[in-house]
């Protein structure tokens, strides 16, 4: 009798169980194909962001000759005011005092420019707080950048600049 209740038993939780089983098996072996592709695309981010920074660090001119440990000392400083423009001249950007500790990798001058002036006309509103600008990217029709403003309270803007002139803005958060 405890024999067949075993048997019964064992019968029934069988196809369960193997269903169970493959389905674990199945998800593992997803997840390792997830962690074996997000480490090779980390990988090749970082091969392409260190060719990229050699790059720049290869276009912009020494102004020291005889000290090379400048040229190569932080590549990712935020506040590099030799960061170039994706223009294809490698000239160096003008960052206006307003935006030195934003990231400015991916901005034109024309746009830094523009946003310079944006703040200050904001600045001087009466009643209006500083908000410390954390990046700055801009496509040759726009302009992005975030903004930290009071009570830790990131914002994305969007400006649309035609001839030196903000025509539509954007707000986000």
């Amino acid at each position: 009798m405890l024999a067949s209740v075993w048997t019964d038993a064992l019968r029934d939780l069988w196809g369960p169980g193997l269903v169970f089983l493959a389905l674990c098996g199945w998800l593992v072996r997803r997840a390792l194909r997830a962690a074996r592709n997000e480490s090779i695309l980390e990988e090749q981010r970082l091969r392409e962001f260190s060719q990229a920074a050699t790059s720049i660090d290869s276009s912009t001119p020494n102004p020291n000759p005889t000290s090379t440990s400048t040229s190569t000392s932080n590549p990712t400083s935020t506040s590099n005011p030799t960061s170039t423009s994706p223009s294809p001249s490698p000239s160096p950007l003008r960052v206006p005092p307003q935006l030195f500790r934003a990231d400015v990798r991916g901005a034109s001058q024309e746009h830094l420019d523009v946003l310079a002036r944006v703040l200050a006309e904001r600045e001087m509103t009466p009643g209006a707080k500083r908000a410390e600008v954390l990046w700055v990217r801009s496509n040759p029709t726009h302009v992005a950048w975030a903004e930290m403003r009071p009570g830790n309270r990131e914002v994305i803007c969007v400006a649309q600049v035609d001839s030196g002139k903000v025509v539509a803005r954007w707000q986000f958060g």
